[in-house]
């Protein structure tokens, strides 16, 4: 079977949920688990392929704006408060108190809103308003303790850093260097090894974003270590 692209499973989850929610709204028998489960695979494996393609011959065009970023973690929100909305105010045999034009607009402006007021809130860029990394795009950096060259294996320009332990999430981290298709960059560890558990936690991160966003690294989602993260421009 074809590898399933990053968001493929979140991709076919909201699928499900969604035709899930207009058979109920259209007063329309459910779907059985097979069924659904199908449409949930298809969607996974057809939507996000279809999305890249269509985002890389909309970046392709010259005359066309570029396009708005949005984050996986505004997707989920999105959808979140766009199902509430929808689900919360309807009654099955009664007509739907809020049209699916409203709930879609509910969720786009809390999508919008809600990860920069959390990021004020907190003091440093929470993981809506976190931008997808490229790390897979550098071949050098990972899996040495100690990495000292970084070679860019995409065809787009990318930003690689090591982001040293006294550095975090919301400043960027000092040591960046552009890298052009193809090209290799020297970067300086210094005394610094990779961070890894549990031997070394605290110890330097590095991270590869596409410009303009900005390397940095936060705490591990399990409470120990850093992980390497991109923030948005500032």
């Amino acid at each position: 079977m074809p590898e399933l692209l990053p968001g493929a499973i979140f991709t076919g989850i909201l699928t499900v949920v969604a035709v899930i929610i207009l058979r109920a709204r259209a007063t329309k028998p459910r779907l059985s688990l097979w069924k659904l489960a199908l449409i949930g695979v298809a969607a996974a494996y057809g939507i996000p392929p279809i999305l890249a393609f269509l985002e890389g011959v909309w970046r392709a065009t010259p005359w066309l704006p570029d396009l708005p970023v949005v984050t996986s973690g505004q997707v989920f929100i999105g959808a979140w408060t766009t199902a509430v909305a929808l689900t919360l105010t309807h009654r099955p045999g009664n007509p739907p108190r809020v049209p699916i034009w409203a709930g879609l607009l509910i969720g786009l402006v809390v999508a919008t809103l809600l990860p920069p007021f959390l990021d004020r809130v907190t003091g440093s860029y929470q993981s809506a308003s976190l931008r997808a990394d490229l790390n897979h795009c550098t071949r050098g950096m990972m899996g040495q303790a100690q990495p000292g060259e970084v070679m860019n294996i995409c065809d787009e320009p990318i930003v690689v850093d090591l982001c040293m332990p006294d550095e975090r999430n919301p400043t960027p981290c000092a040591q960046a260097a552009m890298v052009e298709p193809g090209q290799v960059v020297t970067l300086d560890p210094g005394e610094a090894r990779l961070s890894s558990l549990p031997s070394n936690p605290g110890g330097l991160t590095v991270v590869a974003c596409r410009p303009p966003d900005r390397p940095s690294r936060r705490v591990s989602t399990i409470g120990r270590g850093y992980e390497g993260v991109c923030l948005p421009p500032a």
